[in-house]
């Protein structure tokens, strides 16, 4: 199962990364140097960058990296930041949840259109929103959990929840 999630929230995302990148070169040497384009890059390119963004947004979900403030949380730890964390835990899991519920009626009520280059229907861009939100919305329920342990222990510490170092002592890299 893990080795799923790595490949869904890492190694797909990067594939799309690397095909939007050869798509859109293509389609810079064909017009300018063969004198005419490739009709399909762009809708190839789009797809790409959008299922690219809400898949890497889930991976980003599960490591807490999305951006935040965190003013309040070094100010506090154990059950404070525990209860800190579940309260914007339950934000976000409301967002999510109301984002994916659009989503999914958007999705299944919608008559959509195809592409006009590739043939492919339009559903493929939103199935990309409701995907991602749906896998978001799994592992924000994962650290609410874990955030509302640590409030009734005391006893809390995130998960992949590494500060962001600049220190030399990393490495000079984001821990």
């Amino acid at each position: 199962m893990a080795r799923l999630v790595d490949v869904i929230e890492g190694k797909l995302p990067a594939a799309l990364l690397a095909l939007m990148v050869v798509v859109l070169n293509a389609e810079v040497f064909a017009r300018y140097v063969m004198g005419h384009s490739i009709i399909w890059a762009p809708e190839v390119a789009t797809v790409c960058f959008i299922w690219q963004v809400y898949l890497a947004a889930i991976g980003v979900m599960r490591r807490r990296r999305h951006v935040r403030i965190n003013v309040l949380r070094n100010l506090v730890s154990g059950r404070a930041l525990a209860q800190l964390d579940a309260f914007a835990g339950l934000f976000i899991l409301g967002v999510l949840v109301m984002t994916a519920w659009q989503a999914w009626n958007f999705v299944v009520n919608t008559d959509f259109s195809l592409l006009p280059a590739t043939g492919l229907s339009r559903r493929v861009l939103a199935d990309a929103l409701l995907i991602g939100c749906i896998g978001m919305t799994l592992h924000a329920l994962l650290q609410l959990a874990q955030a509302l342990r640590g409030v009734v222990t005391g006893d809390y510490s995130p998960s992949s929840d590494q500060p962001i170092s600049n220190d030399s002592s990393a490495g000079g890299r984001i821990a």
